[in-house]
């Protein structure tokens, strides 16, 4: 992959100057990046060993948890793409998403992953509880749940009761950080990714992290000159839920004590037709972050003679992919837009797992340039708060009896 820097506002000495100033390289540590540290052999054994004890029985897994316990793993099975095993997720408490999943399986085949760092978040409870009914009502439960979490939530002691694999979350890792422990690890050993090749990407961004101290650099220079909204812009539908893991990477990360940024999603070509308009000719209060993927699986040649446009005839569909990537580059370039661009080889494991340890170690960089705790998420909590005290409230008065 390679990260280019050559139209992103400011010369590469400034990036320098400021990471300097934050002492940067003493960041990229455990204690501040918990996340670096990844798993070991042993670990990787025992999510392979649960992932394997689950597909005895099932062709499907169908992994269960909210926000950052379920994007990373969505983002990688979008972008990879891998189709001879099956990958659903129920990340939003809907009763249409449910009754459209509970449709689709065929439940003889069907494992369920439950994910959750306390074992207590209300959405995910609250479908495991209707999932773990079903499989009983069905006589399946046996060897076709697994748990993930904090050691000592609920949930470690509901697997020991159910006889089913439990695997540990290091506490100190939130959600949003989490790809690279069992969170992420379980889906993709199940759906047969190559996990060595997509933790190889993550150790080759820690190894050499310059891209990820840049691109934060770069977001908190044009920060203070008011562009406070980073746009990501993948140029393939596949990386649509890429685009939502770093939404809530950077949003959930930076916005504390009236700080943070607005990360804002598009994909080419298609948001060509609906916001390139205001980018280009709009505020000028956005940072850009163009991605290109420069090899797919498949490419299609178009006829010797086309109709309507002559100038299309004999050419690669990669070919007009690019020109528009190349001309939206263009554009925003002659208006004096931010830009840093990605290009990756292809969607592959390797590139999803460097990107998303990229991204993870820039947020950090960023929460130091900006002067706020990159973890947690206080202001969410007291919505959660308010939630559990409606329905405590209406079980004490008798109405959930």
């Amino acid at each position: 992959m390679k990260v280019i820097f050559d139209d992103s506002g400011f010369p590469l000495a400034d990036y320098d100057e400021v990471l300097s100033e934050i002492n940067v390289k003493n960041l990229l540590k455990r204690e501040t990046m918990p996340f670096i540290e990844l798993p070991q052999t042993h670990e990787l054994i025992e999510i392979k060993k649960a992932a394997e004890h689950l597909k005895e029985s099932s062709d499907t897994l169908v992994v269960v948890g909210m926000g950052g316990s379920s994007r990373g793993a969505k983002a990688l099975h979008q972008s990879v793409g891998l189709e001879n095993e099956k990958l659903l997720f129920l990340d939003n408490l809907d009763l249409n998403l449910l009754s459209e999943t509970f449709r689709k399986i065929d439940w003889e085949k069907t494992s369920f992953a439950f994910i959750s760092k306390s074992g207590r978040t209300l959405e995910t409870v609250t479908l495991m509880n209707i999932v773990l009914e079903e499989l009983k009502n069905r006589g399946l439960l046996k060897g076709r749940v697994a748990f993930v979490g904090d050691k000592g939530n609920p949930f470690e002691d509901l697997a020991k009761e159910l006889k089913a694999p439990f695997l540990p979350v290091p506490k100190e890792i939130g959600g949003r950080f989490s790809v690279f422990t069992s969170v992420g690890l379980l889906p993709a050993y199940f759906a047969g990714y190559n996990v060595e090749r997509f933790l190889e990407g993550a150790y080759d961004l820690i190894d050499a992290p310059l891209p990820s101290f840049y691109l934060a650099a770069a977001k908190y220079l044009h920060h203070r000159l008011g562009r406070k909204i980073p746009v990501l812009m993948p140029y393939s539908s596949f990386m649509t839920e890429f685009t939502e893991w770093y939404s809530q990477l950077w949003a959930e990360s930076l916005g504390k004590e009236s700080q943070g940024q607005t990360p804002l999603k598009a994909v080419g070509t298609a948001s060509q037709h609906s916001v390139l308009q205001l980018f280009i000719d709009g505020p000028d209060d956005k940072f850009y972050q163009l991605l290109f993927i420069n090899k797919y699986p498949l490419d299609l040649r178009l006829p010797e003679k086309t109709s309507i446009l002559p100038f299309l005839s004999n050419r690669n569909v990669s070919e007009i992919v690019r020109a528009e990537f190349e001309g939206t580059i263009h554009a925003l370039k002659t208006k004096g837009r931010p830009i840093v661009r990605f290009e990756l080889e292809e969607l592959n494991e390797y590139e999803i797992g460097y990107l998303l340890m990229l991204y993870m170690v820039a947020v950090v960089v960023m929460a130091k340039f900006i002067g706020v705790n990159p973890y947690g998420q206080p202001a969410v909590e007291i919505g959660k708060r308010r939630a559990i005290e409606l329905l405590k409230e209406k079980w004490d008065e008798g109405g959930l009896r």
